[in-house]
Protein backbone atom coordinates (compact mmCIF):
# COMPACT_ATOMS: atom_id res chain seq x y z
CA UNK A 1 0.00 0.00 0.00
CA UNK A 2 1.53 3.04 -0.70
CA UNK A 3 0.74 6.59 1.13
CA UNK A 4 0.85 10.02 -0.15
CA UNK A 5 2.43 13.07 1.12
CA UNK A 6 0.37 15.56 3.20
CA UNK A 7 -2.68 13.34 3.92
CA UNK A 8 -4.07 11.93 6.97
CA UNK A 9 -5.31 8.01 7.44
CA UNK A 10 -7.66 6.95 9.63
CA UNK A 11 -6.15 4.82 12.42
CA UNK A 12 -9.17 3.98 15.03
CA UNK A 13 -9.84 6.17 17.53
CA UNK A 14 -6.06 8.62 16.16
CA UNK A 15 -5.09 9.64 12.72
CA UNK A 16 -1.80 8.67 11.30
CA UNK A 17 -0.13 12.21 9.88
CA UNK A 18 2.29 11.48 6.76
CA UNK A 19 4.74 14.17 6.44
CA UNK A 20 5.47 16.16 3.35
CA UNK A 21 8.89 13.93 2.78
CA UNK A 22 6.77 11.06 2.76
CA UNK A 23 8.63 9.21 5.26
CA UNK A 24 7.82 11.89 8.54
CA UNK A 25 4.81 10.33 10.33
CA UNK A 26 3.13 11.88 13.75
CA UNK A 27 -0.28 10.63 15.34
CA UNK A 28 -2.59 13.25 15.38
CA UNK A 29 -5.78 12.92 17.73
CA UNK A 30 -8.86 12.17 16.53
CA UNK A 31 -11.28 14.46 18.79
CA UNK A 32 -8.86 17.43 18.75
CA UNK A 33 -6.56 17.18 16.22
CA UNK A 34 -3.34 17.85 17.74
CA UNK A 35 -0.13 15.77 18.20
CA UNK A 36 -0.21 12.88 21.14
CA UNK A 37 2.07 13.31 23.76
CA UNK A 38 4.18 10.16 25.11
CA UNK A 39 2.55 10.17 28.45
CA UNK A 40 -0.44 8.92 27.18
CA UNK A 41 1.59 5.92 26.78
CA UNK A 42 0.44 5.58 30.80
CA UNK A 43 -3.41 5.19 29.62
CA UNK A 44 -3.54 3.76 25.90
CA UNK A 45 -2.02 0.27 25.77
CA UNK A 46 -1.88 0.84 22.02
CA UNK A 47 0.21 4.14 22.43
CA UNK A 48 2.45 1.61 24.21
CA UNK A 49 2.51 -1.05 21.94
CA UNK A 50 3.18 1.66 19.10
CA UNK A 51 5.81 3.18 20.98
CA UNK A 52 7.84 -0.20 22.13
CA UNK A 53 7.36 -1.47 18.72
CA UNK A 54 8.66 2.00 16.81
CA UNK A 55 10.77 3.42 19.32
CA UNK A 56 13.79 2.86 16.77
CA UNK A 57 12.21 5.81 14.12
CA UNK A 58 10.65 8.39 16.98
CA UNK A 59 12.62 12.05 16.98
CA UNK A 60 11.08 13.67 19.59
CA UNK A 61 11.15 13.29 23.36
CA UNK A 62 7.35 14.61 24.02
CA UNK A 63 5.74 13.99 21.17
CA UNK A 64 4.78 10.93 18.69
CA UNK A 65 6.69 11.92 15.86
CA UNK A 66 8.85 9.52 13.48
CA UNK A 67 10.61 9.74 10.75
CA UNK A 68 12.42 7.42 8.35
CA UNK A 69 9.85 4.94 8.78
CA UNK A 70 9.13 3.27 5.36
CA UNK A 71 5.54 1.66 4.15
CA UNK A 72 5.61 -1.15 5.77
CA UNK A 73 6.17 0.65 9.28
CA UNK A 74 4.20 2.85 8.55
CA UNK A 75 1.23 0.08 7.86
CA UNK A 76 2.52 -1.47 11.21
CA UNK A 77 1.83 1.57 13.00
CA UNK A 78 -1.71 1.44 11.60
CA UNK A 79 -2.22 -1.99 12.64
CA UNK A 80 -1.42 -1.55 15.83
CA UNK A 81 -3.96 1.75 16.54
CA UNK A 82 -6.70 -0.09 14.64
CA UNK A 83 -5.82 -2.96 17.35
CA UNK A 84 -5.54 -5.65 14.62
Amino acid sequence: MQFKKNTLVNAGNHHISIGRDGHQVAICSNATGDFVDLKRTKTNKRLRKAKRELKLWLVDENRFFFERMSTENIQRLIEILKGK
